[in-house]
């Protein structure tokens, strides 16, 4: 089971185009004999752009897996930041 946990949008400016790019940042609840979360990138001038990371199996606990999920959303994570993630589930779990 695939849940959407939260949603958020960044915009960021690059260049001396100043081109204008935004990143679409899913966060996904896993449910399969435990909990887990899945984290999708995508980018808004590239379709093919899209970066996942998907942790699944964390704990048994939802409340833990609604905290985790809660600061990643907070601090707005992205995919490619595993050592963040990394240290949000040593703290919570």
């Amino acid at each position: 089971m695939k849940n959407l946990y939260g949603s958020i949008k960044i915009s960021k400016i690059l260049g001396k185009e100043k081109q204008s790019i935004e990143e679409n940042i899913d966060y996904y609840k896993l449910k399969n004999d435990k909990y887990g979360l899945e984290i999708v990138k995508r980018n808004s001038t590239n379709e093919e752009d899209i970066e996942v990371t998907n942790i699944a199996d964390i704990t048994d606990n939802e409340e833990k897996i609604d905290n985790i999920l809660k600061e990643l959303v907070i601090k707005e994570i992205t995919p490619e930041l595993s050592d963040v993630i990394e240290d949000l589930l040593k703290t919570y779990v």
